[in-house]
């Protein structure tokens, strides 16, 4: 099996090695409008840097998955279904700015989550899964979307 490299992400590197170049060769211009040509053209190289990181840190600029993570931040080996559900709750007040994830699967070995897509378009298929046992979770695990 093979993992490669994502190409945004190689474009993003190549993109701010770039824009360090540039911002560089700005520092070294004699006049002003090279520098301003050279800084412009820096900006314009970081455009794609600033994608891959949203597409690998979305709740920087969405709200949801910034609740979502800090949910399964605070779900800890060892917590009762009934703490894990007064979190969820803390989280998602009834009323809040955000729904509340959708219980996908409640059993005596399964507690498992997905994050409400509320209106957006997209099918937001984040994921808390824990595994319980004697009603005290055993072990959690997150899948991104």
């Amino acid at each position: 099996m093979e993992f490669g490299l994502h190409p945004l992400f190689l474009i993003a590197a190549v993109t701010l090695i770039g824009t360090l170049a540039c911002l560089f060769s700005a520092c070294l211009a004699s006049n002003w409008l090279k520098r301003g040509i050279l800084i412009v053209a820096a900006l314009f190289l970081l455009t794609p840097s600033g994608v891959a990181l949203i597409c690998i840190k979305p709740e920087l600029v969405d709200g949801r998955y910034k609740t979502y993570k800090q949910l399964y931040g605070d779900i800890h080996v060892g917590m009762s279904r009934a703490e894990v559900m007064t979190l969820v709750d803390q989280h998602y007040p009834s009323g809040g700015e955000r729904l509340p994830p959708n219980i996908i699967e409640d059993s005596d070995k399964k507690l498992s989550f997905f994050m409400n897509p509320e209106d957006s378009t997209e099918p937001n298929c984040e994921g808390i899964f824990l595994r319980m046992q004697d009603d005290s979770v055993v072990k959690k695990s997150y899948a991104r979307d």
